[in-house]
């Protein structure tokens, strides 16, 4: 086979196809073998920026390749036309011939054009490419190093960002607590509080200047308010009379002050929450308390009602290649709820989808869901061409109680002990 890859003189030629057809003509080519191809390319879809209708395109096309192909002197190419391609994907062939063109365009494919533009492969008796012309994904092969390191950066560097933006809210609520606690610092420390979140730097740089602001907050602490110097002069020592009648249940109703009444409505109320209704007065604040109290109890129960019968093992179980594709391991609810925002960037979910689904669900569920929906579309990419319309079906399902998620983790987890097993 010839190791020339030509480009159809009908083609409009850019930098990144030539770019793509020189990787192509290379000689020395790692092996690789197709599954862990396929994993790499569907890891590496963020930093190409490949995601919708591409990202369905490319599944199919490496799915059609064969394995053997992925070795040796062979090369994986694909011979399929744009018509069958809009027939799988149910898009129109100028969709398709964009999204091959994409492809080909980030370095991962390079076209290889017969002179009637026609794509075909001629075998020998071994299986062996004597003549081949299509899709050609010789510059994957090529940049599998290349693409292994830019995934493990991608990793590293979203989860350093994650981390920080965790950091920042917990260091700004801290903040926040200790204004209240010291009236006198309260203008000084929000100040500060608010640069740091307008300031023009990265999530990183931002998590550091909050923790030095609050490390000088707590520092600065008045020490004469220190609890280890409650006595003051004039103090009276007095041993407590512990031996006391209790009261009845209608008496202690009887003597419940309002204060306690205010008390226990306040501890039910989110911290987030709290600080709106103080910009709010009378009737409007009333109403505005309502509100938010009636919407977090609608995602609790949400939330509780899709995970009900799901435990964390159970998931982890179901989802292996979801897992696999993160980098991460769902060994605990917490670990879970982390991995929602890598989750997201595999399939193309947007993030005002993402905020919805979990302002709708609760973040562990939503989560739940969409770690499913991504393992569901790795398995069957066909059957789920659009993760991020198949996400929000989901989560509709789960507010109208009519989705029975446990059901599809079982169905995951039992096709993947199958796998393993056999």
């Amino acid at each position: 086979m010839t190791e020339l890859n030509s480009v159809a003189s009908f083609r409009r030629v850019t930098p990144g196809i030539v770019a793509s057809a020189r990787l192509a003509m290379a000689n020395d080519v790692p092996d690789v073998s197709k599954g862990e191809i396929a994993l790499l390319l569907k890891k590496a879809a963020p930093i190409l920026g490949i995601d919708g209708t591409t990202y369905h395109v490319m599944d199919i096309l490496l799915g059609l390749s064969r394995a053997d192909d992925w070795r040796g002197a062979s090369r994986p190419i694909v011979a399929i036309s744009n018509a069958k391609l809009a027939e799988y994907t149910m898009r129109s062939q100028r969709t398709v011939i964009r999204c091959v063109r994409r492809l080909v365009e980030v370095g991962i494919a390079a076209y290889r054009d017969s002179s009637t533009g026609r794509r075909f492969i001629y075998r020998d008796d071994a299986g062996a490419i004597n003549a081949g012309y299509g899709i050609d994904f010789t510059p994957a092969r090529v940049r599998v190093a290349e693409l292994k390191a830019a995934v493990e950066e991608y990793q590293r560097k979203l989860g350093a960002e994650l981390a920080a933006k965790r950091d920042i809210a917990r260091l700004a609520r801290a903040i926040e607590d200790i204004c209240r606690a010291f009236p006198d610092r309260a203008t000084e420390l929000r100040q500060q509080s608010a640069a740091l979140v307008e300031a023009a730097i990265s999530l990183e740089l931002r998590a550091e200047g909050f923790r030095e602001l609050h490390a000088q907050a707590v520092d600065v602490a008045p020490e004469h308010q220190s609890l280890h110097d409650m006595s003051r002069e004039g103090d009276i020592h007095v041993t407590p009379n512990i031996y006391t009648n209790p009261e009845s249940s209608s008496e202690s109703r009887q003597k419940r002050t309002r204060s306690n009444e205010r008390e226990q409505n306040y501890i039910s109320v989110s911290k987030a929450d709290e600080n709106a209704f103080e910009k709010k007065h009378g009737a409007e604040a009333k109403a505005t308390q309502e509100h938010a109290v009636g919407k977090t109890r609608v995602n609790d129960v949400v939330q509780a009602e899709v995970l009900g019968s799901v435990s964390i093992g159970l998931l982890r179980a179901a989802c292996p290649q979801a897992q696999s594709m993160i980098g991460a391991v769902f060994d605990s609810w917490s670990a879970l709820g982390r991995s929602g925002e890598m989750l997201r960037r595999m399939v193309g979910l947007s993030e005002s989808g993402w905020n919805e689904g979990k302002a709708r669900a609760g973040i562990l569920a939503a989560t739940a869901i969409l770690a499913t929906v991504v393992e569901k579309s790795i398995r069957d990419p066909e059957q789920i061409s659009k993760p991020g319309g198949y996400f929000r079906a989901m989560i509709d399902r789960a507010v109208e109680g009519k989705l029975n998620l446990e059901r599809s983790l079982f169905g995951l987890a039992d096709v993947a002990y199958g796998n393993v097993a056999g």
